[in-house]
């Protein structure tokens, strides 16, 4: 067989190469046009707070880099179709025709989906996919079932028509192959292109690595020019458990900024060791406890609670996923790689298992959740601490009849089991309650009767609903005689926007959650300003049991008046870390290794103005920077196994 490369003329060559182009520019529009939506339905997210204006000259950068990238993205995925399409002159055409064009319908139907679904996805987790999508979307097909039929219709449509369209596309381009226009000398340049960026490393590369922040971009400007696929599949590639792996200074220095190795401050409690119960509340943020806040939600069960507890009003989450949210919480450090680190090859690094510790001191624990079982893999990670007993809604009686929430049953119908268990546990006890109700969409019990105002969101009627559900439970607790003699401890796994829908994102404001501590046998209404985060709840739980041998954390006992954290960190996305003192918070990027911002957020509410090259803002800056340092050196080598040599 003749195998003829070059062609008898140019036209004959634009003729030869028209389907590919055709088949690359109609894909690349679709990606352009999902951009777009990505822009304006994220712009108050990304842009509304920044410092940095989307005017004319950014939007042409964006615009830039966002089709260098797309561009890049479809012709990697497509760039095997054509060579594949090529070897089928050597191979039955029949075979690999049926064979080769449905694998790569489905890879870019996949990208045109994982683009579409991260317009609204975004939100969530502040960032492009990666492999914790993995992760998150456990039963996706159950979940999918759960949803009003319209909502499941409309979501078929919509795969169905992205899988036509792409097919069309792909027939087009299969049928000039079969006329013999098979696009050979394009596929051989774009093979050498490929060879030779990745043999000759060039700045122009970069644009290759998904979560490269452009030196020209800022990171909330990153986001817009990504492709989702690329992000997805990079991390995937990485297996999700890469490290941001720095060491900024000595040991010795490290070691005098932060110790995460420590021993508590207990009190022997006449009363005998003290039962623990938390509850970690999903999705709520501050601003629902907040009486300056226009989100403030009329809740009669935490407003008399808080007549006779101590709430921390200056506490902030780690990050906005769930499964980091519960492994600041419980095992008291930060997840560093984009999966879950109870499901990475990071879980033997030396952590304290919370369950195993107060094991050793005659505790039972538990673990109780109205969710599909091991859902967010949060069997796993109870497995991981130690916790004796994990109960999900296939263990509550007739759970298939109760009313749920899509993302499993309603709260009343589980913290009454709750209640059950609690009661039949043997004392003393530690269990942990992880509601649902307050998670979005917010689908409350239709036979809920409590009026909301009008001005209340989703969220807000669902906070409504939750304080409903641990009014009906306190009110039967409070009747037993191990309530007396119990800590309880409220605290969110993450922030979420109050408006249920969209919102401005503003760093410190959008992690500020409730942490509550209410001991019956104290009953003192007490508000603690310092300042606190998840970091310090496994420490406080600890040191209420009377937990004597040390611990590895990066907080302290809330309880202990004498100890108060200097900074807080959180992660905001892959590349920017966050460090907040009591005035100013610091966005530190990993990659450039700078500061990207300073706020003097209790002067500077929304955060307009930058602090960054204010020379007056130096020492506060020097110090949350160096300290943002010493936690990212901290965690790695804690990670690494290197943190205790």
């Amino acid at each position: 067989m003749k195998f003829k490369l070059l062609p008898a003329s140019g036209k004959q060559l634009w003729q030869n190469n028209k389907p590919f182009v055709r088949f690359l520019l109609s894909l690349l529009l679709i990606h352009s046009v999902l951009k777009i939506i990505f822009y304006k339905y994220n712009y108050t997210l990304l842009f509304e707070s920044a410092e940095t204006t989307a005017d004319t000259a950014d939007k042409l950068l964006l615009l830039k880099y966002s089709l260098a990238n797309d561009l890049l993205t479809l012709v990697g995925i497509n760039i095997f179709l054509l060579f594949a399409l090529i070897l089928r002159q050597w191979f039955s055409k029949k075979i690999t025709t049926w064979l080769i064009m449905p694998i790569f319908v489905l890879i870019n139907s996949f990208a045109v989906i994982l683009n579409l679904v991260d317009i609204f996805y975004f939100k969530f987790h502040f960032q492009r996919a990666n492999a914790d999508l993995l992760y998150v979307l456990d039963h996706p097909l159950n979940r999918l079932m759960q949803q009003h039929f319209f909502i499941v219709f409309f979501f078929a449509a919509v795969i169905i028509v992205i899988i036509w369209l792409v097919w069309f596309l792909h027939k087009k381009l299969l049928q000039s192959f079969l006329s013999g226009n098979n696009c050979r000398l394009i596929s051989l340049l774009f093979f050498v292109l490929a060879g030779f960026l990745l043999v000759f490393k060039s700045s122009f590369t970069k644009i290759l690595v998904p979560t490269y922040p452009l030196v020209t971009l800022n990171s909330n400007q990153l986001p817009v020019v990504q492709n989702s696929f690329h992000t997805f599949v990079f991390s995937v590639f990485r297996d999700g458990s890469r490290l941001p792996i720095q060491k900024y200074m000595t040991d010795a220095a490290c070691d005098s900024l932060i110790q995460i190795r420590k021993k508590l401050t207990v009190d022997e409690s006449p009363a005998g060791k003290p039962n623990v119960v938390l509850f970690i509340m999903e999705s709520v943020p501050y601003d629902f406890f907040d009486s300056a806040s226009a989100f403030k939600v009329n809740m009669p069960f935490f407003d008399t609670l808080l007549q006779k507890s101590t709430l921390f009003n200056n506490a902030f989450c780690y990050a906005h996923e769930s499964n980091k949210g519960i492994t600041a919480i419980l095992a008291g450090i930060p997840t560093l790689t984009d999966i879950p680190v109870y499901h990475s090859a990071h879980i033997n690094m030396p952590v304290t298992h919370i369950g195993s510790s107060l094991k050793k001191m005659g505790y039972q624990s538990l673990f109780c959740i109205g969710d599909e079982y091991d859902n967010f893999g949060f069997a796993k990670f109870a497995n991981w601490m130690g916790i004796d007993k994990y109960y999900s809604q296939e263990n509550i009686y007739n759970y298939k009849n109760l009313p749920t929430h899509s993302m499993g049953l309603q709260d009343e119908y589980v913290l009454d089991f709750f209640l059950q268990k609690i009661k039949d546990q043997q004392k003393p006890f530690f269990a942990v309650q992880y509601n649902i109700s307050t998670h979005y969409p917010y689908d409350i019990p239709k036979n809920f009767t409590v009026k909301s105002p009008a001005n209340y969101t989703d969220a807000m009627k669902a906070m409504q609903y939750y304080d409903y559900s641990l009014q009906k439970f306190f009110n039967e607790a409070k009747t037993e005689a191990w309530f007396i003699n119990t800590t309880f401890i409220f605290c969110s796994d993450h922030w979420m926007f109050p408006d249920a829908k969209k919102g401005i994102y503003i760093p410190v404001s959008s992690y500020r959650i409730p942490i509550i501590i209410y001991n019956p046998s104290v009953n003192k209404k007490r508000t603690d300003n310092t300042i606190a985060s998840q970091f310090d709840i496994m420490p406080t739980i600890l040191a209420a049991a009377g937990y004597k041998d040390s611990i590895i954390a990066y907080g302290d006992n809330l309880a202990d008046s004498n100890l108060h954290n200097s900074s807080v960190y959180s992660r905001l996305g892959n590349n920017i870390y966050m460090a907040t003192d009591s005035s100013y918070v610091l966005g530190f990027n990993i990659v450039t290794n700078k500061a990207e911002f300073l706020y003097n957020y209790k002067k500077d509410s929304q955060l307009t103005q930058n602090l960054v090259a204010d020379k007056n803002a130096s020492l506060s800056l020097n110090g949350l920077l160096v300290r943002a340092r010493a936690f990212l050196q901290k965690a790695n080598a804690q990670y690494s196994n290197n943190a205790f040599k």
